[in-house]
């Protein structure tokens, strides 16, 4: 082997090397370490209620493809061995089954999968929903407005401001007046001073003196989450008279738009 041949080999063999790890200089010398991979880790499949679904998107549009489940776990097996037999999920097209396209979404309970799936399952959506969003069509997603004391909730929106937050298909506008009137009418038997306003399109909620309680309930519109506080609040409301029917309202209210506006930030994710 000439010289020259045996130069290439070797720079052959130390790229191959780099591959695997990296060199590195000890004492004037160079030394090569080995590079650990740590192996990809797989979700497991919780037991658990959720949503399987399949986004799909088609130009300036997009529907999120949507079944209800009881149990991921072995929903998922079934959906995998027989993905025609599930045409809501529309993972089968002319080239063959797509089951790399299927994802699930985890949530507490039944009722609050069948609330995602009833809010956006099989719906078609705009990607820029503000350009199209006007008096005569106000478009699907409710906003929210927030201050360092309170936060203001709008079902219906015909002109934006840049300080909005675009919250999704949180709920269905004409039935959410009253779960918000029962949350409203829940909350006045707090011993705090909690201004909370219905009118309309719009929600508004507001605390001078207390405002993290309203900084907490805004989270649950904002960011899909329910705190301890807000689990201690309603403990507390139990314990105050609150009269049943109007206090589970509130609450599984509460708990189905949590979940709706955490499915829709995994969504918006996807898309981004």
């Amino acid at each position: 082997m000439d010289d020259l041949s045996f130069l290439v080999q070797e720079t052959l063999k130390q790229n191959e090397l780099r591959q695997l790890g990296e060199w590195q200089e000890e004492d004037g010398e160079e030394v090569w370490e080995p590079v650990t991979f740590e192996p990809e880790v797989i979700a497991e499949l919780p037991v658990s209620a959720g949503i399987f679904f399949h986004l799909v998107h088609q130009g300036g549009t997009f529907i999120v493809r949507t079944l209800e489940s009881k149990n991921i776990k072995e929903d998922h097996a079934l959906i995998i061995q027989s993905p025609e037999s599930y045409p809501s999920l529309r993972l089968v097209d002319g080239s063959g089954p797509q089951i790399h396209r299927l994802k699930w979404f985890a949530v507490e309970t039944f009722e609050e999968a069948q609330a995602i799936h009833g809010r956006i399952g099989q719906r078609r959506f705009p990607l820029r929903e503000e350009d199209v969003c006007n008096i005569s069509d106000p478009g699907f997603s409710w906003w929210m407005e927030e201050s360092d004391n309170g936060f203001t909730l709008h079902s219906k929106m015909s002109v934006l401001k840049e300080s909005m937050t675009r919250l999704g298909p949180l709920a269905d506008p004409k039935l959410a007046p009253h779960r918000l009137s029962d949350l409203a009418t829940s909350l006045s038997f707090l011993p705090l001073k909690l201004e909370v306003s219905i009118e309309n399109s719009r929600f508004h909620m507001k605390a001078d003196s207390d405002a993290w309680i309203a900084l907490e309930f805004a989270k649950i519109f904002s960011q899909g989450v329910i705190s301890q506080d807000i689990f201690d609040i309603f403990r507390l409301l139990g314990k105050r008279g609150v009269p049943s029917a109007t206090l589970e309202s509130s609450w599984f209210f509460l708990r189905e738009v949590a979940a709706v506006r955490k499915f829709w930030i995994k969504i918006s994710e996807l898309l981004d």
